[in-house]
């Protein structure tokens, strides 16, 4: 076989892998259906998100049951971004797995009818550099999400480093390290996110609540200045309204903060479930408070024994939260305090419920339980300090719990 003819072979089989390869690698467009899937369910989630902060912000959802939901969606959401970016691995690997099955079987069947009709002396085979490309189709093919959520948090930020991504996907990471109890990096990505997205109302508010959890739920200095941008751009905006309040209420001005509060109560229909916590506002603004307000809620103050004073550190969280002697185990009303500071003096409402439907005021007497965390969980764990009281009246004030004991020993 002369050296001619081989060039000539290879031009033909070279032609014929063009003419067929060429269509196949062309980009394919993710499934319009999927995309609009993707998006519904990721839309649906942010919703959840910002109802979530309504609730928390207007006094109707209570803080643990707030975190607990919030990484649900969170992880949700993640998994949605995950199985988004499984899908357009998979529509990439349509498009290469058929071009290389081509590539590799149209030399092979060429050679193989050479070796049946031609001259296999003649056959100079070149290197196979295939293999190198399927192995690396096989490693994507091959490869599967983690559902643990600081690893899937590495991937998202990773991934956001290197391709920038849009104030969406900023959001979600800065919502994932709330989850994750990571303020700092938290408020970093919520900044990323307004900088791709400097008009966007809910986002200016969701990083003024986000900024205020992190510096003990002081809305003073940029949080309200995020919440003046806020109400700028929509001053119907329900929950940049509620903390616009806070923060006048937090710095004595009560007639902004009844402003604020009576133009909310404006929007929000007679018959709606909040709209109670609604008036307890413009009433605390106005100096008054309510006797119903007053009859349903428990007044009193934490201390620690002597003998257990030394254990407590500053990264401890102390739990309060009151629960029904002889009914459900779920607390009726819970507050959570980071970094505890003794004697610590709070108060249980229906404000601070864990369950729709499930009240503090719907019970006579109730049992009060203080517990000192050490992991930052409500759950009880050995280790954990803690001291009760039973049979506490529903409008008692004046309530002191010793917290003298440790679980588990």
């Amino acid at each position: 076989m002369t050296l001619v003819f081989v060039l000539l072979a290879a031009v033909f089989i070279l032609a014929a892998l063009t003419v067929v390869i060429v269509p196949l690698i062309r980009p394919v467009k993710a499934d319009p259906a999927t995309q609009d899937n993707n998006r519904a369910r990721l839309a649906v989630l942010a919703d959840d998100m910002r109802e979530l902060d309504a609730e928390l912000a207007a006094g109707t959802l209570g803080r643990t049951e707030y975190d607990e939901s919030r990484q649900e969606l969170e992880r949700q959401a993640l998994e949605a971004d995950a199985v988004a970016k499984r899908q357009a691995d998979s529509a990439r690997l349509t498009v290469w797995v058929p071009a290389l099955v081509v590539a590799i079987a149209v030399p092979l069947l060429a050679v193989m009818l050479y070796l049946l009709t031609g001259q296999p002396a003649a056959i100079n085979e070149g290197p196979n550099r295939a293999g190198g490309m399927a192995d690396i189709v096989a490693e994507h093919a091959n490869g599967t999400p983690d559902a643990d959520l600081d690893a899937m948090i590495a991937r998202l930020r990773q991934r956001l480093d290197s391709e920038g991504g849009d104030a969406q996907h900023w959001v979600l990471l800065a919502r994932s390290y709330r989850a994750a109890e990571q303020p700092r990096n938290a408020l970093a990505a919520y900044q990323k996110a307004l900088d791709l997205d400097v008009d966007n109302a809910d986002l200016l508010v969701e990083y003024a609540n986000a900024f205020a959890v992190a510096h003990d739920h002081n809305l003073q200095g940029k949080p309200q200045q995020l919440l003046d941008r806020a109400l700028q751009l929509a001053p119907d905006n329900r929950n940049a309204l509620a903390l616009a309040g806070m923060a006048a209420l937090q710095r004595g001005d009560n007639k902004a903060a009844l402003g604020h509060w009576q133009y909310l109560a404006d929007l929000v229909p007679v018959d709606a479930p909040n709209r109670d916590r609604i008036d307890e506002l413009i009433a605390r603004a106005q100096g008054k408070a309510p006797a119903a307000a007053a009859k349903r809620a428990i007044h009193g103050t934490v201390t620690v024994s002597d003998e257990l004073a030394d254990q407590i550190t500053a990264a401890d969280t102390l739990f309060i939260f009151a629960r029904a002697p002889d009914g459900p185990p779920m607390p009726l009303a819970v507050v959570r305090k980071p970094a505890p500071r003794f004697p610590l003096r709070f108060t249980l409402d229906d404000s601070q419920a864990m369950a729709p439907g499930l009240q503090l005021s719907q019970y006579t007497n109730v049992e009060i339980v203080a517990r000192v965390s050490r992991t930052g969980s409500a759950n009880l764990q050995p280790g954990d300090l803690e001291g009760q009281v039973s049979s506490v009246a529903l409008g008692s004030n004046g309530v002191r719990i010793v917290i003298d004991h440790q679980v588990g020993s």
